[in-house]
């Protein structure tokens, strides 16, 4: 069994950061964003992501949430903004 090796960050309004893995897609620009649960569950992921527009569930944006690069020790200071996204 393969082991969940987080690449990136979830980051929260709150400052709760969650770590993830970005699953690229076949075909498509969106990354499927892999939690720790998503995986210890063998569930499938429920966000995703796209470099320009942000954390969607659904497909429906969901202001608020960033993907960063894991090795990021702290977040631009834009990234207090609401709406705030950033690119990798």
């Amino acid at each position: 069994m393969r082991v969940f090796e987080a690449t990136h960050k979830l980051v929260a309004p709150a400052g709760e950061q969650i770590p993830v893995m970005l699953l690229s897609q076949k075909d498509r620009v969106r990354y499927l964003v892999m939690t720790p649960e998503n995986y210890e569950e063998q569930s499938f992921p429920i966000y995703e992501w796209h470099p320009s527009e942000g954390v969607t569930y659904q497909g429906f944006y969901l202001d608020g949430l960033m993907i960063v690069e894991l090795s990021c020790e702290s977040l631009p200071s834009s990234a207090s903004q609401p709406g705030t996204r950033v690119s990798l």
